[in-house]
């Protein structure tokens, strides 16, 4: 958790209503489970990660031989994910196991490894614009904009949950020569804490112009769109509830076509990663609907029919 009053929904309340309980392990992994977790981080996980991020800092070392890297350092230092971990390695090795309870499982790793960056918080490196490093331009794998991704996409998970008072990542405008690919990455996830925060004249325009086709960056413009749009209208009866021959531009319209992307991507999303994080998005926005703003416009509609 990133620091949430007690009273405040988190993303581990997300994930338990799925239903999954982790299973408390009584001793450490054995030896081939712990390289069976760095095969399935390494093949996978990483992947996944990095994609839906956009940052290599999950990733581990170029020569790919040396599992070295911060990341992996961090996971294998971490007893409750490694533990969490070598039940999942072990239950999905099993002839008939469960795959809704893997699944499940498989959510509270993903979500586990995500957070991995906060460890790197308070080790003294500089922040997002006090940097001494003589080259503008932060690294692939640069931690204080992999930490921040990761505070923007919870804080759109979590809504009215998660206060996100600044921006923590590096602002584009002021970055040096930037390839086109590289610009669209940074100035998209700028827009995405802007809007995250809130801030005025920062609108979803910002983001659908800098889509680039991505899938993780398509996900995560529909869960801005679900988090925008949700005082409203009511996410899980807006498909119901379109009128004929309604604009594409309608924010109604926007909004059923983010539920079905959401609804989509818990299926046949290309990663892991983003297969489960869709899965948070539905409960937090769809059903059971964790993350909907209690004061919601639709809400009073609905007292007053």
């Amino acid at each position: 958790m990133t620091g949430l009053p007690t009273n405040k929904k988190t993303v581990d309340d997300l994930i338990a209503l799925g239903g999954a309980e982790p299973p408390i392990m009584n001793s450490p992994p054995s030896q081939a489970v712990i390289q069976e977790i760095k095969k399935l981080y390494g093949d996978i996980y990483v992947t996944g990660l990095s994609y839906f991020f956009e940052t290599q800092w999950h990733d581990l070392k170029p020569d790919r031989g040396i599992l070295t890297h911060q990341s992996i350092q961090l996971l294998l230092n971490n007893q409750p994910l490694m533990g969490l971990f070598g039940s999942f390695v072990e239950h999905i090795s099993q002839p008939r196991a469960d795959h809704k309870y893997a699944s499940q499982l498989e959510e509270c790793i993903v979500w586990g490894l995500a957070k991995l960056p906060l460890s790197t918080r308070g080790r003294g490196w500089a922040p997002p614009g006090t940097s001494i490093s003589p080259y503008p331009i932060p690294s692939l794998d640069d931690p204080h904009e992999a930490l921040g991704r990761l505070q923007v996409f919870e804080a759109l998970l979590l809504g009215n949950n998660f206060t996100l008072t600044e921006n923590p990542l590096y602002n584009p405008l002021v970055l040096g020569n930037l390839n086109t690919s590289r610009r669209n990455e940074f100035e998209f996830w700028w827009y995405l804490a802007e809007l995250a925060i809130r801030k005025p004249k920062c609108d979803l325009q910002n983001l659908r112009r800098l889509l680039d086709g991505q899938e993780n960056r398509d996900f995560l413009y529909s869960l801005a769109v679900l988090r925008e749009y949700s005082y409203h209208w009511n996410p899980a009866k807006i498909e119901q509830q379109l009128p004929s021959q309604l604009a594409e531009s309608d924010p109604r319209c926007r909004l059923a076509v983010a539920v079905r992307f959401i609804r989509t991507a818990m299926e046949e999303g290309t990663t892991n990663v983003v297969r489960r994080f869709a899965q948070l998005a539905y409960r937090a926005y769809v059903h059971p609907g964790a993350s909907l703003p209690a004061n919601a416009a639709w809400r009073y509609q609905q007292e007053s029919d």
